[in-house]
């Protein structure tokens, strides 16, 4: 679907999971935010935090550790051997909240036919911008080495982007959605574009976030300990406002309802001479994927289709 082509309207019934799911949902961060200028009192609460939302490892499809990049990383999915397509992952929670661990419902089932490299970039407070987007990128370049297409240095840049994407895609959710998406244009600038990019109910411009509890209040405070002294125009921290020409093709996922959805939209019209899918669900909620519904599943598998079909056109890694 090119930039100009309507987004499209998921209209469905939700399943009797989604509907029960509703009705005993919690707040989103179960445990009262301390002084983010105490770091000792962020990690524990971090720690605790995650721990609620949980951090099982799935049978089904197990993750194991392993630094690329200088970074660590939860891996799943086929080995590197398998020639099965090859996504990084960028979690959500705010930036300072979240984890590849806390991750592992969406990554399993991506897992299940993609190799799925989720980093554990470095978070706020003790790590602000530009921290968790380096770690971001330097996963992306080991794994653009490894898999044969080698990243230029930050200072080589071409004058124009690669015709052809290298065999690693992009996904994220949240204000993860935001890191995949910046690394992806900064990818495509250097000359290294990815084969595609899937995002969940991105988080895309810190200059403009909507009004709502899950971005303002303490979620607002969240964001700004990414932030810190940088400007949020930024077009590295709001990718909303970056040079989007050159990209991927891109898929996003995102409740009608929620507040982030204004800027899956803007991305969408933005996005001029892109191949970006907007699909918008009705009756979700922000990041619905990371629970076991037949939605999520459904979201999952659809995304994990899309980020494989430009590893089927070119005949594979």
């Amino acid at each position: 679907m090119s930039a100009d082509a309507a987004p499209f309207i998921r209209r469905h019934r939700l399943s009797s999971e989604a509907e029960a799911y509703k009705a005993r949902r919690k707040p989103s961060v179960p445990i009262a935010m301390p002084d983010l200028s105490d770091h000792a009192a962020v990690a524990r609460w971090r720690a605790e935090t995650n721990a609620l939302w949980g951090e099982d490892d799935d049978p089904q499809v197990p993750h194991r550790r392993e630094e690329i990049g200088g970074v660590p990383c939860l891996v799943a999915g086929p080995p590197p051997n398998s020639g099965a397509p090859v996504v990084l992952y960028a979690h959500g929670g705010g930036y300072v909240l979240g984890s590849a661990a806390v991750a592992i419902p969406i990554t399993a089932r991506l897992g299940r036919t993609l190799r799925v490299v989720s980093a554990d970039y470095r978070q706020p407070p003790e790590h602000p911008f530009p921290a968790a987007l380096d770690d971001v990128l330097a996963v992306y370049q080991a794994l653009t080495a490894e898999y044969g297409s080698a990243v230029p240095a930050a200072g080589d840049v071409p004058a124009a982007p690669a015709a052809d994407g290298v065999p690693v895609a992009l996904a994220g959710d949240s204000s993860g959605g935001a890191l995949a998406l910046s690394a992806a244009v900064m990818a495509t600038a250097r000359g290294a574009r990815p084969a595609a990019v899937a995002l969940f109910s991105p988080l895309l411009d810190h200059a403009a976030v909507p009004g709502s509890p899950l971005v303002d209040g303490e979620g607002r405070r969240l964001i700004d300990h990414y932030v810190g002294g940088a400007n949020p125009a930024d077009p590295r921290l709001s990718p909303l406002r970056a040079e989007l020409g050159g990209l991927p093709p891109v898929l996003v996922q995102a409740a009608a309802d929620e507040p982030l959805a204004v800027q899956a939209v803007e991305l969408h019209r933005r996005a001029a001479g892109v191949d970006v899918t907007l699909d918008l669900w009705e009756h979700m909620w922000h990041t619905w994927h990371y629970h076991d519904l037949p939605e999520a599943d459904q979201a999952l598998a659809e995304a994990a289709a899309f980020l494989a079909a430009p590893f089927s056109s070119s005949g594979g890694t």
